[in-house]
């Protein structure tokens, strides 16, 4: 301390003084006469304090608490187990990332450990000046034993994991190897045999899937989405269909294919009939959407006509939609008799037989229910009274009445068998033109 001239001078302990090295617990009265006293202190984190009074013995604001000091009555931990509370506070941090990341390294845990570091620095300089970097070896090793708790649930887990994916990929052979059966059996019996074995292993394989999507979202939509590109165009456009199957038979898949590479096999022809659909869609994305309809279920009409309004066939069928004299009557469009010979008729209307169209598709997934999108198209061929007697044959129950079903046990006609893949292959080439070289 140095008195710099004060006019009454400065007392330390008694003593006039012009400099004077300050101790802790050193008593200053500044001015000989009775002038304010002060009590010089030191905390333990190396600042001073000054508890003062008046010149009248009376403290002028109350006890002064020291700088950096907590407040009165107030309890500290010691160092180390303030380090033990960050460490846990780490762990939990890091765990709970892990936890957001599905289970994945979050990428967070030398952040989250720098910042803990800083803070165990902070409280331990604080509190106990120079022992700070003991404590700070001592929250490491807290952390890291957590992280080897941690690591070890962690790996366990992933070992579940793994075990259940490998139970589904035995499930999933087993189905590939039935439905290879399937294809080369003819026999109904022994047909109904091996579909009640599918639908057995079917549900052992989603259930599979829910083990998995409790563990790791990740992992159960990684398993989902297995297979080849081709797969999962078909799994999008079922969806669309409400059609969804965990078993698409290889034989339907094989004949998608074939039909795909048929369709883009002569590219100018491809492009005039993508060129019609374009032309046309905005019409029929109107009429189908008034009725609730998804629009990938108008692929009916590239396979009926590509998409050409004046399409006629030997028998009778004329239009976009192809639709048959009699048929487009009882729907409201004006055919005349002699419509062969020049006469008047409305179905090389595309908007009226679209609207048309829209209206028969609705009408038969009124009557084989609102998820029986793949039989309205089987239909579309069979006609709605032959897929009726279909169904009357299998049985009432939602899952005999269902296209799959139907398709694995051979129920259809060759022809509608190889009719609803060639309206699924129009909609995977339309639903990506930039890959098929249309865009």
């Amino acid at each position: 301390m140095v008195d710099i001239g004060s006019s009454n001078g400065t007392l330390v302990n008694g003593k006039l003084v012009r400099t004077h090295k300050l101790r802790s617990g050193d008593r200053i009265v500044f001015g000989a006469q009775g002038g304010p006293e002060v009590k010089f202190e030191v905390d333990n984190t190396g600042k001073f304090a000054a508890v003062g009074k008046a010149g009248n013995g009376h403290s002028p604001r109350g006890p002064q608490v020291p700088y950096g000091a907590p407040p009165p009555g107030h309890k500290e931990l010691p160092p180390s187990q303030d380090a033990a509370a960050l460490a846990r506070e780490a762990q939990m941090k890091i765990a709970q990332a892990r936890v957001m990341s599905g289970g994945q390294p979050s990428g967070q845990t030398m952040f989250i450990m720098a910042d803990t570091l800083q803070k165990v620095e902070t409280a331990t300089q604080r509190r106990s000046g120079k022992k700070w970097k003991k404590v700070v070896a001592t929250v490491v090793l807290l952390a890291f034993a957590g992280f080897g708790v941690m690591g070890f649930i962690i790996w366990e887990q992933k070992q579940q994991i793994e075990k259940i994916v490998h139970k589904k990929d035995g499930i999933d052979k087993q189905i590939q190897k039935i439905q290879l059966q399937m294809q080369l059996e003819s026999d109904p019996e022994k047909l109904q045999a091996l579909e009640d074995q599918l639908t057995l292993l079917t549900g052992k394989a989603q259930a599979a899937i829910g083990e998995l999507e409790q563990k790791d979202k990740a992992a159960a939509t990684k398993a989902e989405d297995s297979g080849d590109d081709l797969d999962r165009a078909i799994r999008r456009i079922l969806r669309k269909f409400e059609a969804d199957t965990y078993a698409v038979p290889p034989i339907f898949k094989d004949r998608l294919k074939y039909y795909i590479e048929q369709k883009t096999n002569n590219k100018t022809y491809l492009k005039q009939v993508y060129a019609r659909k374009q032309q046309y869609w905005p019409i029929i994305v109107k009429e189908f959407s008034a009725l609730g309809l998804p629009e990938e279920i108008a692929f009916v009409a590239w396979q009926e006509s590509n998409f050409d309004p004046f399409a006629q066939t030997p028998v009778g069928a004329r239009g976009m939609w192809q639709f048959m004299d009699f048929t487009a009557r009882k729907y409201g469009l004006k055919v005349s008799e002699n419509w062969r010979h020049g006469g008047y008729d409305e179905r090389t209307d595309v908007k009226k037989e679209t609207h048309v169209a829209a209206k028969y598709l609705y009408d038969l997934l009124a009557q084989f229910g609102g998820d029986s999108f793949m039989l309205a198209i089987a239909s579309y061929n069979k006609g709605e009274y032959g897929m009726l007697r279909v169904l009357r044959e299998v049985g009432f129950r939602k899952d005999q009445r269902d296209f799959w079903h139907l398709y694995r046990l051979k129920k259809l006609p060759e022809e509608t068998m190889e009719y609803v893949p060639q309206i699924l292959a129009a909609a995977i080439i339309c639903n990506d033109p930039k890959k098929y070289g249309l865009e």
